[in-house]
């Protein structure tokens, strides 16, 4: 009986081991996956990481070569349009050389006949002096004032891409400046530029997708502010406040509340009628607390509404006597 019992003991024993084998080698070829997924993982991240920055260098030398390709383009342009006007100014001058030497010769054979006859043809060859004399003046005026139009053109898409990316302008503006010195001194462009506030001169405006973003922030102190008179208010008043503008309600957008007023602003912002919105916004918060918050964002909005209006004002000037 008792060597049963000690080979059922035994038995027992030895798949335990048999079992703690298994589980042990089980154990270690896991451990060994995970180790070599672990490793798998962190070389694809390192690929990655050195993708992204390839795509980097790539995208900043992109960049570099446009940058490049438009300042070539810029100088082409301007050298050619030198180019041209001198050409002109040659061939005007060729031909008032050639008309001054037949005056010349008409007036010497004018001579050789009667007196009468002599101030009737001198009179007629000083009118055609005269007339040439015009035509040529005005040839010149008219090349002068053609390279102005492109300096023109040109210096309106430098100021666009200036406002687009929130740079400063007053290079651009001063050089659109000079270009219309050219064209009209006391024209309504030189008024709109000097309307253009003196910080977006030095420091740039906002572009409409950072006024959106700032606005996305401030919407929740709208929420919050917007309920509270300007005068302030008490604890009570902020914590009423503070439930009413987590509890969103669906309203009208022409409707009066806080939240109508915000989706009839986001609305203009995407429409790009950003002096509507800074009207809509500054008439929905007044006499509430969230007046003041908002007043910053309705500055630079404002001032980013006069660079762009000054802009499409350029625009449609130089188009308008590119084509007369």
């Amino acid at each position: 009986m008792l060597d049963i019992i000690d080979a059922i003991h035994a038995a027992e024993k030895k798949q335990a081991d048999t079992d703690a084998y298994t589980y042990s080698e089980e154990k270690r070829k896991l451990k060994e996956r995970y180790e070599k997924e672990l490793k798998d993982t962190r070389a694809r991240e390192l690929m990655y990481a050195e993708e992204a920055a390839i795509l980097d260098k790539e995208l900043k030398k992109e960049k570099m070569k446009a940058a490049a390709a438009v300042k070539e383009l810029q100088e082409k342009t301007e050298q050619k349009l030198m180019d041209e006007l001198q050409r002109k100014d040659e061939e005007a001058s060729q031909q008032v050389e050639k008309v001054q030497e037949l005056a010349k010769a008409e007036l010497a054979a004018a001579l050789a006949k009667e007196k009468a006859s002599q101030i009737e043809q001198i009179a007629e060859a000083d009118l055609n002096i005269d007339a040439l004399c015009m035509a040529f003046y005005a040839r010149s005026e008219e090349a002068r004032q053609s390279h102005s139009v492109h300096k023109l053109a040109l210096g309106t898409l430098a100021l666009e891409e200036a406002l687009s990316s929130g740079s400063p302008i007053r290079t651009e503006v001063d050089q659109l400046r000079k270009s219309l010195e050219g064209i009209d001194k006391d024209s309504l462009l030189e008024l709109a530029l000097s309307s253009l506030p003196e910080d977006v001169l030095k420091y740039g405006s906002d572009t409409r997708m950072e006024l959106k973003q700032k606005f996305n922030s401030l919407k929740a102190t709208i929420r919050h502010f917007g309920l509270i008179p300007s005068g302030g208010g008490g604890i009570l008043t902020h914590a009423v406040a503070h439930v009413a503008s987590n509890i969103k309600v669906e309203e009208d957008p022409s409707g009066d509340g806080v939240e109508s007023l915000i989706s009839r602003v986001e609305d203009l912002i995407v429409g790009g009628d950003l002096t509507a919105a800074t009207e809509a916004l500054t008439g929905g918060l007044q006499g509430t607390a969230a007046e003041e918050a908002a007043a910053e964002w309705v500055k630079q909005a404002r001032k980013c509404a006069i660079a762009e209006q000054t802009l499409t004002l350029l625009h449609s000037y130089a188009s308008s006597i590119t084509f007369t």
